[in-house]
């Protein structure tokens, strides 16, 4: 359907509007369904600050970027890095173990991840000779 109804505006200007209305629509429900808050701290603040900049805002630029360049099926398949990375930065950054099976798993995330990749880029790249190569003009 976004295909169908395109905006006229860019998609990181749309995807911004679109996550901003829905947590305007959320705040009644917030205040009514959840218990109040506590009192804001400077590093409550300034935690709030750094996801909403750098871990939503600078990863939608970066997500919409790279969708631009690479094209979605380039893409789609890079989601799954990112609970494998989580799963790496606890194992370093905090010292998580990890068992055979879940070692295994990333062995396999890694491998699809690969073989996406790579069969993407052939596709991209058409074969010296077939149909779509420049040796059709030298005919």
């Amino acid at each position: 359907l976004t295909r169908r109804w395109q905006p006229p505006v860019p998609a990181l200007t749309f995807t911004a509007w679109q996550l901003t209305a829905g947590g305007l629509l959320l705040v009644p429900f917030a205040w009514w369904l959840e218990p109040p808050l506590p009192a804001l701290t400077l590093p409550n603040v300034l935690g709030m600050a750094w996801l909403s900049l750098i871990g939503a805002a600078l990863t939608y630029v970066l997500w919409f970027r790279g969708i631009a360049r690479l094209g979605p099926g380039a893409v789609a398949t890079l989601g799954f890095l990112s609970p494998l990375t989580a799963v790496v930065l606890g194992w370093i950054a905090l010292g998580q173990t990890l068992s055979t099976a879940q070692l295994a798993g990333m062995v396999l995330v890694l491998g699809g991840v690969w073989l996406s990749q790579r069969a993407q880029r052939s596709v991209a790249a058409p074969v010296p000779g077939s149909a779509g190569s420049s040796d059709r003009a030298r005919v």
